[in-house]
């Protein structure tokens, strides 16, 4: 039976949720050409993950009835904070291996089990050499989300990256683009080369308000910029060629002069955009929207997959009990028959394998008689350990400080980083490793956040030489 495909939709509407501020546009195509039909834009009291998700979703009905809008199809610009990435260089590897070693990946580098996420992967391709960036939203959240949109009376039909679509935003694989957006509440930063995204992240604290007046915060955010621009690989960074700014007006004039030197020391060509006839937010949204009706779902697609019709329709009738006796009897014995073929092709494909690494194993045993013959002459020392337990020592009993990650690189260089319930407690666990005479040289490469902060501090392990 062949089942119908996934059609573009001919009308939606691209919605956009951004510091309050609601951007409805309605995007249908009318024989061959394509035209916006209404933009609304309505401020929104409720957050999108308030408890109340019939309060939401009456409030957002009520806008897009007040838009006169009647399209319940809509494409979803994820709010950026929702957005969590992790970076990876990964080498030629079959599918499966790939997706195997991904899934390690997502478990060191994001906050929660793989399970509850939703992943999106974006590839980038420079110099013979791969990588793939991982970003993840949490289900929980698109749940939340989905159910507000139904009871807002609309149909989800995409949820994507909104900075994503933004014109030049993507670059090319071999022109590469750093897309800064500033807002009075917030900075959005995303950072494409080798034809996919390198880097996204939100800038929360980078933006202050003085006097009642929308003004940058040059120094920390134009630090956050260049941790982020270094983080990544220089095989990719290479190929960066403009920033590009864009939202708020006087926000982006001013951060083009603090970052005008910087840019021109990395090779970067500052382009302003300032958001003056429209916001960010609404050409985001117009933007999702045409692409949707032009070229369907985007690549970077966190929309959680539909069950398939077949799996709908055994739930439906399976509970009903309309199988019979003879469909039962049948059911069993092609199964009866398969076990034992595929027995059989098991049994056969084992003794091929067998066969082919008879003579790896017989060596493999040979080195392993060899190990513990040997095994007395290696080294039991057992440093690794003895650094780690020796870092334990100087954190505090009552968990205020924890680590998240541990590496120790050749010859004796120690990598640490993880989260400080405050920053007291993290100066005190400092000052116990500075005193600790097996430590030397300890540099904290990185504090971000407050309650809790993120920390990450390397060292030099002498051992007991300094007694």
């Amino acid at each position: 039976m062949k089942w119908i495909a996934r059609k573009r939709p001919a009308s939606v509407v691209g919605l956009s949720v951004a510091e309050g501020q609601l951007r409805l546009v309605h995007v249908a195509r009318a024989k061959q050409a394509v035209a916006v039909i209404r933009t609304a834009t309505a401020p929104l009291t409720l957050d999108l993950l308030h408890p109340e998700a019939d309060l939401v979703g009456r409030e957002l009905r009520n806008h897009v009835e007040a838009a006169g809008i009647r399209e319940r199809h809509c494409v979803v610009a994820l709010p950026p904070a929702w957005v969590m990435t992790q970076h990876s260089a990964v080498p030629d590897l079959s599918p499966d291996d790939l997706a195997s070693l991904l899934q390690i990946e997502a478990e060191k580098g994001f906050p929660c089990d793989p399970d509850e996420l939703q992943i999106a992967r974006s590839a980038q391709q420079a110099a013979n050499q791969r990588f793939i960036c991982q970003l993840a939203v949490r289900k929980d959240q698109l749940d939340r989300l989905s159910d507000v949109l139904r009871r807002a009376g609309l149909k989800p039909v995409s949820f994507s990256l909104g900075l994503a679509a933004l014109p030049g935003a993507m670059g090319s694989a071999t022109d590469g683009t750093v897309t800064l957006v500033v807002e009075p509440k917030g900075a959005s930063l995303l950072i494409a080369a080798g034809g996919g995204i390198a880097a996204f992240r939100t800038l929360e604290a980078s933006i202050d308000s003085e006097n009642g007046e929308a003004v940058v915060n040059g120094p920390a955010l134009a630090r956050e910029l260049r941790i982020t621009f270094e983080q990544v690989p220089p095989v990719l960074r290479q190929d960066v060629r403009r920033l590009v700014l864009r939202g708020h007006e006087q926000m982006v004039r001013q951060l083009g002069e603090i970052l005008g030197p910087w840019a021109a020391d990395a090779g970067l060509e500052v382009d302003l955009k300032p958001a003056t006839g429209r916001s960010v937010g609404e050409e985001i949204a117009e933007r999702l929207a045409l692409r949707v009706v032009q070229d369907g779902p985007p690549e970077l697609e966190f929309l959680p997959p539909r069950p398939s019709r077949w799996s709908v329709l055994m739930a439906r009738y399976s509970s009903k009990r309309l199988a019979t006796a003879g469909f039962a009897a049948a059911a069993a014995v092609v199964a009866l028959l398969l076990a034992f073929g595929w027995q059989e092709y098991r049994l056969w494909t084992l003794r091929s394998e067998w066969d082919r690494m008879a003579a790896q194993v017989a060596d493999l045993e040979a080195t392993q008689g060899r190990i513990r013959e040997f095994r007395s002459w290696y080294d039991t020392s057992f440093r690794n350990l003895t650094i780690m337990k020796r870092v334990i020592e100087c954190f505090p009993d009552n968990g205020s400080v924890t680590a998240k990650t541990f590496e120790i690189h050749s010859p004796a260089s120690v990598s640490v980083s993880g989260t400080a319930r405050d920053n007291a407690s993290l100066l005190r666990t400092l000052d116990q490793l500075r005193q600790a005479r097996e430590i030397q040289g300890l540099k904290i490469e990185q504090i971000r956040g407050k309650t809790p902060a993120q920390f990450n501090f390397t060292f030099r392990w002498v051992g007991t030489t300094g007694a």
